[in-house]
């Protein structure tokens, strides 16, 4: 809740923070349309509940309102499995099951990664006393 007060403090009135979370538990991975396997990034969901419940904090605090959610399926690229892998590998709270790190340590063509990423508009809003 500090941080959204800070943020707050910093907007002009009216203004809009954007908040943007990957929201996909099993996020797919595939080349070309073959499907690889899935990421397990299910204990990223529970980064993702803490923030939705500051960001709720911060609205019931009168300091913002959701103006806008909506969900979009966004399309990570990487030039071969090994880049994925590496890129993967080192996202917080991510986990490449063992069956998907070997198909990608082997793939040497384009590889995607599509998410569910949840798009937030917060209005700067006046605090109410």
């Amino acid at each position: 809740m500090h941080a959204l007060r800070n943020i707050h403090t910093t907007l002009a009135p009216g203004g809009v923070l954007v908040d943007t979370q990957p929201v996909s538990p099993h996020p797919r991975v595939a080349t070309d349309g073959n499907e690889l396997g899935a990421l397990d990034m299910r204990e990223w969901l529970d980064t993702i509940r803490a923030v939705d419940r500051r960001i709720l904090e911060a609205v019931d605090a009168g300091l913002f309102e959701i103006q806008h959610e909506e969900r979009l399926a966004v399309m990570d690229a990487f030039d071969d499995g090994s880049e994925c892998l590496e890129t993967a590998s080192n996202w917080r709270e991510t986990q490449v099951p063992q069956t998907l790190c070997s198909r990608l340590e082997t793939t040497h063509e384009r590889v995607t990664v599509e998410q569910d990423v949840r798009l937030r508009l917060l209005r700067c809003a006046a605090i109410r006393r």
